[in-house]
């Protein structure tokens, strides 16, 4: 006896654009924060009242050192639940310091672009430098100054 192939037919009803069926985010994470951070429910508890289930999100790490995609499971109010679809280890921006050891040019993400950075305590001097070259003419401006103080 033979058996008939099943055929099922896509509803055209089903069939959506991505940009109608979710929202996709980028999050700029801070320096220090964890994966472990990011995939605890509270950590969303600010933004979580925009998004919705299947939302996608990609999380950067602010110096660089990896970037994570996120599913959105299930969100309200003030807590998300996330389900990490992929990670990607980079490889780090960090510019070597000068040999003055006071201060180093940093990646420091889309938000601060290139900063020059004070090692003693981790201040941010100067920022939002498009290339790495401009802060560390920044930087040498910035000790030729201070020296003759």
């Amino acid at each position: 006896m033979d058996e008939k192939k099943r055929v099922v037919i896509l509803n055209p009803s089903r069939l959506q654009g991505a940009e109608y069926a979710r929202q996709d985010w980028v999050v700029n994470a801070e320096e220090g924060t964890k994966i472990s951070d990011v995939l605890d429910p509270a950590y969303w508890a600010h933004t979580s009242a925009q998004m919705k289930p299947y939302d996608r999100i990609e999380v950067r790490l602010e110096t660089g050192e990896w970037i994570l995609e996120l599913l959105v499971l299930s969100a309200d109010r003030n807590w998300a639940r996330v389900h990490v679809l992929q990670k990607h280890d980079l490889v780090s921006t960090e510019q070597v310091a000068p040999p003055a050891q006071m201060h180093v040019v940093k990646w420091r993400g889309p938000q601060h672009k290139h900063c020059v950075v004070r090692l003693s305590d981790g201040e941010i001097l100067s920022k939002d430098h498009d290339t790495a070259e401009i802060a560390a003419q920044w930087l040498r401006n910035h000790e030729q100054v201070t020296l003759k103080t």
